[in-house]
């Protein structure tokens, strides 16, 4: 009921708290204020500390124990000249023929197809020694298998088109995630390298290493906000625990899609002090590399890359039909990382094309047609991995694995004018088994 001052001013009614009521209200607002000061608190001192990072964009520091020539940034000009270019000139005298070079794309869950393709390839015979081969992300987890050839392939199938990717998966609690960046938990990817990276395969890299040929892995320094190409078969040639350990870390910390997994800490020293470096998905900054970065610092003659043959893997599609995307967030931020790398790795196939042209190299690659029903970089279900897998294997077994930039656009604008027709066709053509 209105109070006559009410109504003579016609101002809206407010009723009158009671003492109690007003308080309990208030405890509430205090309560709800106190707590959010709370947890700011805990973060604050619960949130594990890490080291400054170095303070130069490019600098003589290492993780101990091990040559500041372990890793260099991707445009490190004076490293890329020096090391780079001598170990192309040695590669010609073990290739035995053309130095043939394998990149390996990420795409997380996409990597099944590469793996697949990797072991089809050699049931068939046509898989060939490679003198060089980098990875990135899912990429540089296949790599070092890729490396050591078909002798490794039964482990890099357990890799790839087994269960262990079920639980890949793992939530953190709410309160985790705040502490350490990272909707999932790091433990079942670290658990799955840690099962395959052996002293039997630290072991084996190393010795092909000492051979002269090349294993790299790319990750992304978030704090220099730049590409890091790791020589994994120097990490390997450290010997004992300590090369295990870093060639895992940095394996763990190529695979790490920034959102998805913690970033990895790599501690590294120089000039008498220790700094701490945070490193992510090499995908990050680049979806595959084979040299085109490089291409305006190399020298303009090396003899030793003409006719070389390079072969790009590339776990993922170039173009997709139009889908629904579910306003949910692990439904954006998968379709948003495969946009990402869809388009980053169409502007790294046109430039790896450029590099080999200008070389004289022979160029071709392998991808996930549009056509394919792939359900993302994030979909580690075994059963549509195992699928994937067994699609790559049928592919290469049959001589349709690899193809060229020409196929590619032609396929991707005869998709683009018809309805979306989920089949299993494969990238390439008859006649392109280049060995």
């Amino acid at each position: 009921m209105l109070r006559p001052s009410d109504r003579r001013t016609r101002m809206p009614f407010r009723p009158r708290l009671c003492p109690a009521r007003r308080n309990h209200r208030e405890r509430g607002l205090w309560t709800g204020a106190a707590f959010a000061v709370l947890v700011a608190g805990l973060l604050g001192a619960c949130a594990t500390p890490r080291l400054p990072a170095p303070p130069k964009l490019i600098d003589q520091v290492a993780p101990p124990g091990f040559p500041a020539d372990v890793r260099f940034l991707s445009d490190d000009r004076d490293y890329i000249v020096t090391h780079i270019g001598r170990a192309v000139r040695g590669l010609s005298v073990i290739a035995h023929g053309p130095i043939r070079i394998l990149a390996v794309s990420g795409g997380g869950a996409g990597g099944a197809f590469g793996a697949g393709a990797l072991y089809g390839l050699a049931r068939s015979g046509r898989r060939t020694d490679y003198q060089v081969v980098t990875g990135v992300s899912a990429g540089a987890l296949l790599a070092p298998f890729a490396f050591l050839g078909p002798s490794w392939d039964s482990q890099m199938k357990g890799a790839f088109d087994s269960d262990r990717t079920d639980h890949l998966l793992q939530r953190r609690p709410w309160l985790g995630f705040l502490l350490h960046p990272g909707i999932y938990s790091r433990g079942p990817l670290r658990a799955l390298v840690d099962h395959f990276v052996t002293r039997k395969l630290i072991r084996a890299v190393a010795a092909q290493s000492r051979k002269g040929r090349l294993l790299l892995v790319a990750t992304t320094d978030l704090d220099k906000q730049e590409s890091v190409i790791w020589n994994m078969g120097l990490i390997a040639q450290r010997g004992g625990p300590a090369a295990r350990k870093l060639f895992a870390k940095v394996l763990i910390a190529s695979a790490s899609i920034p959102g998805v997994f913690p970033p990895v800490l790599i501690r590294v020293q120089g000039g008498g002090k220790t700094y701490e470096e945070m490193h992510v998905d090499g995908g990050t900054t680049l979806p595959f590399f084979v040299a085109s970065n490089m291409a305006d610092v190399l020298p303009l003659h090396l003899p030793q890359l003409e006719g070389a043959r390079v072969y790009v893997i590339v776990n993922g599609q170039l173009s997709t039909y139009p889908r629904t995307t579910l306003q949910e967030p692990m439904a954006v931020l998968s379709r948003s990382f495969s946009a990402a790398l869809m388009h980053a790795s169409r502007r790294a196939l046109v430039l790896a094309s450029v590099f080999s042209r200008h070389f004289g190299m022979h160029f071709r690659f392998t991808y996930l047609p549009m056509t394919y029903p792939f359900e993302g970089s994030l979909d580690f279900k075994y059963a549509n991995m195992h699928q994937l897998f067994q699609y790559g294997e049928r592919c290469a077994e049959s001589g349709r694995i690899w193809t060229t930039l020409t196929q590619a656009i032609n396929e991707g604008q005869r998709g683009a004018t018809q309805l979306p027709r989920m089949s299993f066709a494969c990238p390439g053509a008859p006649g392109h088994l280049l060995h």
